[in-house]
């Protein structure tokens, strides 16, 4: 029984209705899709879930400002040293955002399923080292990842159709940009 209701609740979850009545998908790293980011399916009235931040921003050795619009990622500083790093990113678009990290894979050599968006299933083993899943315009979710000296690409890997049934990828509109570790 428990079963089913989850499933349910990721099939119900599956797309949700931003505030311009876009559905919204956030690609997962199994290559599956929901509208939270999360198995739960759970989604604001906006259609994206809430902030699940990722790790404790209070035990990041280093901390890199990131801000998400349309259609740009814009960190505070290119490089970082190695260690625990915190991206404190603030969405300041109109769109739901999130931050995929992605290790060794320039931007130009992602791998792309037919809606332009990163096809995560088919990245190297270990090149995804992971991501804070899709959050609402106007808020801030932090995400910490244990980083080693590399060429980092990082990215919003969401996908909308309007209610046109056009299909916008945030990354192919641009939503990518590359960061170094040293």
């Amino acid at each position: 029984m428990l079963a089913l209701v989850m499933v349910l609740q990721v099939v119900v979850g599956a797309c949700g209705d931003n505030d311009d009545g876009a559905k919204v998908r956030s690609i997962g790293d199994d290559g599956s899709s929901s509208a939270s980011g999360s198995a739960s399916g759970s989604a604001s009235a906006s259609g994206t879930a809430e902030c699940e931040p990722v790790g404790d921003i209070q035990e990041a050795d280093t901390r890199v400002d990131v801000r998400l619009d349309e259609w740009v990622v814009d960190l505070g500083v290119p490089a970082a040293l190695a260690g625990k790093i915190g991206f404190v990113n603030e969405n300041i678009g109109e769109e739901p955002h999130e931050l995929v990290v992605v290790d060794g894979v320039t931007p130009t050599d992602l791998p792309l399923d037919d809606d332009g968006a990163l096809d995560e299933a088919a990245l190297p083993d270990g090149a995804l080292v992971g991501e804070v899943e899709a959050f609402p315009a106007g808020q801030t979710c932090d995400g910490v990842f244990e980083l080693d000296p590399g060429e980092y690409t990082l990215l919003c890997n969401i996908v909308e159709t309007e209610e046109s049934g056009e299909v916008e990828s945030h990354l192919k509109e641009g939503m990518v940009t590359t960061f170094t570790v040293t």
